[in-house]
């Protein structure tokens, strides 16, 4: 289990999310801000693939929210989303698994981030 509190960094600033939802194979943690609110979930789901036969599979999904509140009551607020998702196969190994999805998540550098932003591809 994750602990009760998860930071993350986001501009050298540490944001320091409590949880305040755990239910089986899931858990939501919570910041509220003066000007807006973060929201981590963590979520652990299965599936079976009918396309290979009914291969069990399992998928893991972190989502983060920011909602920066609306400054006038006439403007709406503005909401950032960032999640990562990755599959495996029951049978498969769970080192072979976190290396695969570290990797993969390794390269979302800033700088690759900026490029999709500029609608690089």
């Amino acid at each position: 289990m994750f602990a009760d509190t998860i930071t993350i960094t986001i501009n050298a600033v540490a944001k320091v999310m409590t949880r305040i939802n755990q239910d089986g194979y899931s858990s939501e943690y919570f910041l509220r801000e003066t000007d807006g609110e973060f929201r981590l979930r963590l979520r652990n789901t299965k599936y079976s693939d009918k396309s290979r036969s009914g291969v069990q599979v399992d998928r893991h999904n972190v989502e983060l929210t920011h909602m920066l509140y609306a400054v006038a009551p006439a403007t709406q607020p503005i909401i950032r989303k960032a999640y990562s998702v990755f599959e495996n196969d029951r049978g498969d190994g769970l080192i072979p698994v976190a290396k695969f999805a570290a990797g993969t998540f390794a390269f979302n550098t800033e700088a690759n981030i900026t490029k999709l932003l500029n609608w690089e591809s």
